[in-house]
């Protein structure tokens, strides 16, 4: 095939996938997907899935697992009880006085088990809570200057577990990973919460259906 012909055919397929993406994401996407054509190794010790959403599923469920033990290990120093705290703390934050349910969901959590990671962060004054003007049902907490220093303490170490695991990644790399990731992540964050309690089967006719 024209080398031509063959990159047009890539690009339009590489725009089907990835709408909106421009030429640059496409180039390091292409040069990428080349350079892993030339001989992958089985990479994941033990019994390898056949297809490849299952590897890739499996890659991501086993590197969370690995970065949460150094992350662990990185926070154990510090004065928060478990790493689960860093990241109610850094969602506190970013989102701005959040209600306690926009946090719970926001760090796709159990309700119950939000609610007591909330209470410990009160309890060791990270953070405060007070009553929204606007839902007298509902509470917004807020980081404390305590709370705000331990997640600063908590950066820093967080920053060193991703240069020890990502460290030998180029940015391009890291780029298109993001790239590739991304749409998931948008497209599941506003639906997972109202998926708990369905059944499996109407989350998947409702999802894959079109």
């Amino acid at each position: 095939m024209n080398v031509l012909v063959q990159l047009v055919n890539e690009w339009a397929e590489f725009e089907k996938l990835h709408p909106g993406e421009n030429i640059e994401a496409f180039c390091r996407y292409h040069l990428i997907s080349q350079r892993e054509k030339k001989g992958a190794a089985i990479f994941l010790k033990g019994v390898v899935p056949v297809k490849n959403t299952s590897i890739l599923t499996k890659l991501l469920v086993k590197i969370v697992r690995m970065y949460n033990v150094y992350v662990d290990l990185a926070t154990k120093e510090l004065k928060i009880k478990q790493s689960e705290e860093f990241y109610f703390l850094s969602v506190i934050k970013n989102l701005k006085s959040p209600k306690k349910t926009e946090v719970i969901a926001h760090t796709v959590n159990e309700r119950s088990n939000g609610l007591n990671i909330i209470s410990n962060l009160i309890k060791q004054s990270y953070i405060v809570e007070q009553n929204d003007k606007e839902d007298r049902r509902s509470k917004r907490v807020n980081l404390t200057e305590k709370g705000d220093e331990i997640l600063k303490q908590c950066y820093g170490r967080i920053h060193q577990v991703s240069e020890l695991m990502f460290g030998e990644m180029t940015d391009e790399d890291v780029a298109l990973c993001i790239q590739l990731l991304k749409n998931v992540e948008m497209k599941f964050s506003p639906l997972v919460q109202s998926h708990k309690g369905k059944r499996f089967e109407d989350i998947y006719e409702e999802v894959t259906v079109t």
